[in-house]
């Protein structure tokens, strides 16, 4: 298929926005096209009080979810929301009508935005639900939304993180993790294993920074890219498989003591694991370690998203 020139492709944009009343927006180099439309927002602001080992669950559609460490026992939650519409008074009388579903007790809190069946919810109505999360160390964090980011920072439990069309990323990430999606890569630095570990992505990079002394037994794998392991993470009893053109597409090994499962997979990028605060970006080559063909499949490369996207 022939490519389009990026001036090209924008002059056509632009002249298909003035003979339709639409927005265009360039963010970044992306480009992003809309029918001019009102807009209402609010914010949905909530706190609660759970056991200890309790389950805490956002289900979203469209929009990024941040979670964090929380400074004191309360989950605190707010949900910024905007609906967009054919004009702000319209705007106004379809977020009124948006409720929350929130299912509440001191072992499990479920949250998702409602909205009527005539109306749907997403795209069909043009919402969209940013949520920042503030959770208590020792809880059962599941985080889901389809279009969106997802971040983690600075938590403390058994995690699961999902999106289909977006980024999974987090930082000083302790406990059991479980983090997912389709088109996008996933990126986590952990201060400490104490669980099993899965990362998994179709189109996109993996990315985990360990602690040197982290003892796990490792399973990383591709399809279309490479692996690459530091070697200054120490693995052991290792096992690789080669693709035709020599790069490693699974890695198996013990690091340290051995211990909780890492899963890391993806079809369409690369895998890297390295050590935490290397300050290896994914532009660059591990240092000494095991490494995949540089380029093919890795981060930047073109089986998977650039390097600023881990």
């Amino acid at each position: 298929m022939a490519r389009v020139p990026f001036r090209l492709l924008f002059a056509s944009l632009a002249l298909a926005a003035a003979a339709s009343a639409c927005d265009i927006k360039v963010d970044d180099g992306k480009v992003s096209v809309g029918v001019s439309r009102g807009r209402a927002s609010d914010t949905w602001v909530r706190s609660y009080t759970m056991n200890k080992g309790g389950q805490f669950e956002v289900a979203n559609e469209n929009g990024e979810i941040e979670v964090t460490r929380s400074q004191g026992a309360e989950v605190k939650v707010t949900a910024h929301r905007e609906v967009t519409a054919g004009s702000d008074d319209e705007a106004a009388s379809r977020l009124k009508k948006l409720t929350m579903r929130e299912d509440v007790s001191p072992d499990r809190v479920f949250l998702e935005a409602q909205n009527s069946r005539t109306e749907g919810i997403g795209f069909v109505n043009g919402l969209g639900i940013r949520w920042t999360v503030e959770v208590p160390d020792g809880l059962a964090v599941t985080v889901k939304t389809m279009n969106g980011t997802v971040r983690l920072d600075n938590v403390d439990g058994r995690i699961s993180a999902a999106t289909t069309n977006g980024n999974v990323s987090g930082t000083a990430i302790t406990g059991e993790v479980q983090a997912s999606t389709v088109n996008g890569s996933v990126a986590m630095n952990l201060d400490a294993v104490s669980g099993d570990v899965r990362l998994t992505t179709v189109n996109g990079a993996v990315r985990l920074e360990l602690p040197p002394t982290v003892d796990a037994d490792l399973d990383a794998t591709t399809v279309n890219g490479g692996v690459s392991v530091d070697d200054r993470l120490g693995l052991a009893d290792v096992s690789r498989n080669r693709s035709a053109f020599g790069a490693p597409t699974n890695i198996r090994g013990r690091l340290n003591k051995g211990g909780p499962r890492v899963t890391l997979q993806t079809t369409n990028g690369g895998v890297r694991v390295t050590t935490r605060g290397s300050g290896e970006n994914g532009a660059d080559e591990p240092r000494g370690g095991r490494r995949g063909r540089r380029g093919r499949g890795g981060f930047g490369g073109p089986g998977g998203p650039p390097a600023n996207g881990v």
